[in-house]
């Protein structure tokens, strides 16, 4: 039978096969052509992130959110739907839907299967014109996904202004990115100038906990921190220098009840992933056996004053460029009222 060219989806697929017997090699000995490499200097600009420089092409059309977090929240606060991205599942594990607070937005955007174990035969068969996701889940097949299409990371310990702003010159949206960022730094310099005497001196903590564990997660650092200092809220130094002695230390630290102490403050924010608005912990009636089954508990000046909340994981604990903004509306909205 007489050779013929490989169809568009054919190459694709081969290409795919190739990929998986080329992960974790060297990239030099890949056999497949970057598509950047194809792109026209009139096509394409060049980006520099974490991982060096890319050629990408000035009005992608096939955008792949591979981490599902702050990859996907960027594009969608500029207004972009990814053709594919990752999914959750509400623990943040395997993918099956989209996050609550950016579900309305994905309509028609086809799901990955996973965010930590990447499949780059399914992304080589989606075949996207760029990848975008964070740099702890690109890095190690940067690579391969580099062969695929032009791929950028995103390093998520840097603002949530900066990821947004580098989001922005990848699909030339820098103007909505600005736009964006000065709303919501106008609305925390409102919020500061509007409480900064009522809120001085008042401390807060966040913190995982699952009754039964007998410890909390307490998380501290980043994007969140830095709002909720600026408005005027701080958190107990003392907090931080723990966080830091940790092993591995990624913004969180592990603390028995035996160290209430740590986390006595003024207000608590529970991280939950069951919960889809911010509430007060004691107006939660299946939360009941949560507080009755440490005694202790019910000594945090937080709950006997009635300041402890339940408020979402997705966009409070993952979220960024959308997230924090939501964050710091029921920071005004709901709590504040309540604590002030």
């Amino acid at each position: 039978m007489a050779n013929r060219p490989l169809t568009r989806r054919e190459f694709w697929t081969v290409a795919a096969g190739m990929l998986s017997l080329v992960v974790g090699c060297n990239p030099r000995q890949t056999a497949i052509e970057n598509p950047a490499t194809r792109l026209s200097s009139s096509e394409s600009h060049t980006i520099t992130h974490a991982l060096g420089t890319i050629q990408v092409p000035k009005s992608p059309q096939r955008i792949i959110a591979l981490t599902g977090t702050a990859d996907l929240e960027s594009l969608l606060a500029l207004g972009v739907k990814p053709f594919a991205a990752a999914g959750d599942d509400r623990r943040g594990f395997r993918r099956t839907v989209w996050q609550p607070h950016m579900q309305d937005q994905m309509q028609g955007v086809e799901m990955l299967p996973s965010r930590r174990n990447i499949s780059l035969e399914k992304v080589a068969t989606l075949q996207p014109d760029l990848i975008i996701g964070a740099l702890a889940q690109v890095r190690t097949a940067y690579p391969q996904l580099n062969q695929i299409a032009p791929t950028v990371p995103l390093d998520n310990t840097q603002p949530w202004q900066d990821n947004l702003r580098l989001v922005a010159e990848v699909v030339g949206k820098t103007e909505q990115a600005e736009t964006w960022i000065a709303d919501f730094e106008q609305r925390v310099i409102r919020l500061a100038n509007t409480h900064r005497n009522a809120v001085a001196g008042i401390t807060y903590t966040t913190l995982f906990y699952q009754p039964g564990r007998r410890q909390f997660d307490m998380i501290a650092g980043g994007d969140l921190d830095q709002a909720f200092n600026a408005i005027g809220l701080t958190r107990p130094a003392e907090q931080t220098r723990v966080i830091a002695q940790q092993e591995n230390n990624r913004g969180r630290a592990n603390i028995s009840l035996e160290r209430l102490d740590l986390i006595d403050t003024d207000i608590l924010f529970f991280y939950h992933y069951d919960y889809l608005t911010t509430r007060k912990l004691d107006e939660l009636p299946e939360l009941i056996p949560f507080l009755e089954a440490e005694p202790l508990l019910r000594s945090l000046r937080a709950i006997e004053n009635g300041h402890a909340f339940i408020v979402p994981a997705y966009y409070w604990f993952l979220g960024r460029a959308m997230g924090i903004p939501m964050a710091v509306d029921d920071l005004e909205a709901v709590v504040l009222p309540l604590v002030l």
